[in-house]
């Protein structure tokens, strides 16, 4: 595998504490946090250790990208970072987007013992991008909104453009941008 991509959101926007429903809050981990567990869980014995065969070439995407290295990168979002919270809120949604932050730690440090630099992981933030997920923020004016595919090519550049040893078990934004935890 040279590439792995996990996707998730769901958001249940309690703004007070109130709010907090049980059964939304469980759904919020079981997307965003449990699937990608899950799903690294099934696809890491793809990723090359330090003992697999060499590398096999690949020719470059469309993009003219693809890293040297494989990359397994999971979506969080910059709610998720706890020094980065200053508006409250969303407690699920913030809890359950800083445990992308640690399992991208967490699963970098397990692929740096065992694949050295033939693969890292990484979270991702794409920005408010403009889909179903974010339509109650596109009159809002106080966000830059992005194209899904916008999002997607900028998110690419930023894997292609990460060194394994500078980039690896953090979370990038759109812009390459580190997201502090």
């Amino acid at each position: 595998m040279r590439m792995a991509l996990t996707v998730p959101g769901v958001l249940h926007t309690e703004k007070s504490p109130s709010q907090i429903d049980a059964e939304k809050a469980l759904h919020s981990f079981r997307v965003n946090t449990l699937g990608p567990l899950l799903l690294l869980k099934h696809l890491a014995p793809f990723l090359p250790t330090r003992s697999s065969g060499p590398a096999s070439h690949v020719s470059s995407s469309s993009d003219g990208c693809l890293p040297p290295h494989a990359v397994y990168a999971m979506m969080a979002a910059r709610v998720g970072s706890i020094s980065d919270n200053r508006l409250g809120g969303w407690y699920s949604y913030r809890a359950s987007k800083a445990g992308v932050f640690q399992l991208a730690k967490t699963l970098d440090a397990y692929l740096q013992a065992s694949s050295g630099e033939r693969a890292m992981a990484v979270a991702l933030h794409p920005g408010t991008v403009r889909t179903d997920f974010t339509r109650a923020f596109w009159d809002g004016g106080r966000r830059e909104m992005l194209e899904p595919d916008d999002a997607a090519a900028k998110l690419l550049k930023v894997l292609c453009d990460l060194d394994v040893a500078e980039g690896r078990g953090r979370c990038w934004d759109w812009r390459g941008e580190e997201v502090v935890p």
